[in-house]
Order: structure tokens, then sequence, then C-alpha cells
């Protein structure tokens, strides 16, 4: 069954009810697979000293580039996250 929830071998179709519903059509939420990040690239690249962690610097250069603010991780001891 999971081969026909990929549709063009792009999207994934989510589980769950649907989104929108009128007398011809239904709309049901879907992922676009082509869109998602590799988070773990993403992270190996951003940390430069390769500790595993990353420090305040390395996490505001990637924070943007995933779609988070940077103030929401800087606040605090400076302790590596």
């Amino acid at each position: 069954i999971n081969e026909n929830l990929l549709i063009c071998g792009r999207y994934k179709l989510q589980i769950g009810p649907p989104e929108y519903r009128t007398k011809t059509s239904v709309v049901l939420r879907a992922q676009d697979l082509s869109e998602q990040a590799d988070y773990d690239v993403i992270f190996d690249n951003a940390d430069k000293d390769k500790s595993g962690k990353l420090d305040k610097e390395e996490l505001k250069e990637i924070s943007g580039t995933i779609g988070l603010d940077p103030g929401m991780f800087l606040r605090g001891s400076g302790k590596a996250i």
C-alpha cells in the first residue's frame, strides 16, 4: 500500500482526514519529498570543529537555513546545543 501513497514519485500522502471536501473533490495533505532538507548534512557542515555539538556561532549560521529564528537559541548560558 505504501507504493500507492506516492504520487508521481514525489508526493507522499499523509494519513488522516481530508483537508477539504466538496461534492466533486477531496483535498488531501501530502508531503513534497523533493523539498526535504537533509538535516544530517546541514549539521555536519555547520559543525566546524566536529565536536558533535553546535556552538552559538555555528548555530547562528544554519538557523536561517533550517527556518528558525537565531535569537530563539542564542539566549541563555552560551553553552553548545
